[in-house]
């Protein structure tokens, strides 16, 4: 992990750590975690979790919830990204979320973004 990166991951952190497990899934809100609008008007909700590789990010959406794990920085824009595999988040500057799945391409956050 480089050393710019570490300051975003613990900033991110601190929003909440969370002993979620890798698959599991809920249907209702977490009680913890950070909440973020969706431009479809759906909600986000983040949370973190401590991993062997980094931070986990905990996403709640749609009912279901993902843990996904941290993903090495490319060189590029600064951004954190995180992902299973099938689905990812990606943070950038701003607050901004964006998460994909092989039907959902999201854009969540607490600023104006445009896509």
């Amino acid at each position: 992990m480089s050393s710019i990166h570490r300051p975003l991951i613990a900033l991110l952190a601190l929003c909440v750590i969370g002993p979620t497990a890798r698959g599991q899934t809920q249907t209702a809100a977490p009680d913890a975690g950070a909440t973020f609008q969706c431009q479809d008007g759906s909600k986000m909700v983040l949370a973190f979790a401590q991993a062997a590789q980094g931070i986990d990010a905990v996403v709640w959406l749609n009912g279901a919830s993902h843990r996904l794990a941290w993903k090495a920085p490319e060189p590029g824009p600064v951004q954190v990204v995180w992902s299973d595999g099938e689905h990812s988040l990606t943070w950038s500057p701003g607050v901004q979320l964006m998460w994909m799945a092989s039907d959902t391409h999201l854009m969540c956050g607490r600023g104006n973004h445009k896509h």
